[in-house]
């Protein structure tokens, strides 16, 4: 495929930028806003951590700048070529505004994949949906 499929949302948020990062890299945030695995423990996503539902999905951390950027490259297991022959994650980035925070989350690009397009449309509603709770978490609401 030559189709880029890639989801792009962003969020502000009105907490501090260290309060942001917190609620994506510690476990007990991201059971709020997203699946662990039930084996999964209360390790802080750091690089070269790696998220594993056995035999269907692996999320490795490959990249992390503290209050800046966490990136989880992803491989699902049905799909035909090793991990390495894809460049899909989901990538955050955090930047400090006047009032708070703009957090972006790029997931993709899914593209290089024969059933792509599901893979992105249902991206687009965890995004938005990930996004929505990580704000409230980190703004105290929930």
């Amino acid at each position: 495929m030559d189709q880029t499929l890639i989801v792009k949302d962003q969020i502000h948020i009105e907490a501090p930028l260290s309060k942001v990062w917190e609620v994506l890299v510690a476990p007990k945030y991201i059971r709020q806003w997203d699946d662990l695995p039930s084996g999964f423990d209360d390790y802080y996503l750091e690089p070269g951590r790696v998220i594993e539902w056995t035999g269907i999905t692996k999320l490795t951390v490959t990249e992390s700048e503290p209050n800046a950027l966490l990136r989880l490259s992803l491989y699902v297991d049905k799909w035909e070529q090793p991990p390495a022959a894809y460049d899909i994650a989901y990538t955050y980035r955090l930047s400090e505004e006047a009032e708070g925070v703009l957090l972006q989350l790029e997931i993709g690009d899914f593209g290089v994949l024969e059933d792509g397009q599901a893979y992105f449309d249902s991206s687009i509603e965890f995004a938005k949906t990930a996004l929505e709770k990580i704000k409230n978490l980190a703004e105290n609401r929930l």
